[in-house]
């Protein structure tokens, strides 16, 4: 499997977390639930993910005007989360890589606008980096 679909289903298990919340114990459970082999770089994604949560939310709370990430649909908390984590707080990978594969993926998981939303959280959030 490759990054970006290692990357889709990072971002389909962060969203389960929000309706079924497990922690990084449970991990190997909810993958073999879905009968899926991710790498190293998955899993130390999915457990930055959890125990930064709090924090990636702060970020894009600060970028949302009137609104909090927990008024977002859970999709796209799920997209912005994904993508912080890589390249704000794992930097683990480039931020326009980052970004164009949050902005590709919440075109897959999502209808309407969506992605104008998380491309301009996202770039907010980098330019604030510099």
């Amino acid at each position: 499997m490759n990054r970006a679909d290692e990357r889709k289903w990072i971002t389909k298990l962060i969203f389960q977390n929000d309706f079924n919340e497990f922690d990084y114990s449970m991990i190997e459970d909810v993958i073999d639930k879905h009968n899926i082999k991710l790498s190293k770089f998955a899993y130390n994604s999915i457990e930055s993910i959890l125990n930064n949560k709090e924090k990636i939310d702060e970020i894009i709370d600060s970028k949302l005007i009137g609104r909090k990430t927990q008024d977002l649909p859970a999709i796209e908390r799920a997209v912005l989360r994904v993508s912080i984590n890589e390249f704000y707080i794992q930097k683990t990978v480039p931020v326009s890589v980052s970004i164009n594969e949050a902005v590709e993926n919440i075109k897959i998981f999502s209808i309407g606008i969506s992605h104008k939303l998380i491309n301009g959280i996202l770039s907010s959030v980098a330019k604030d980096m510099k």
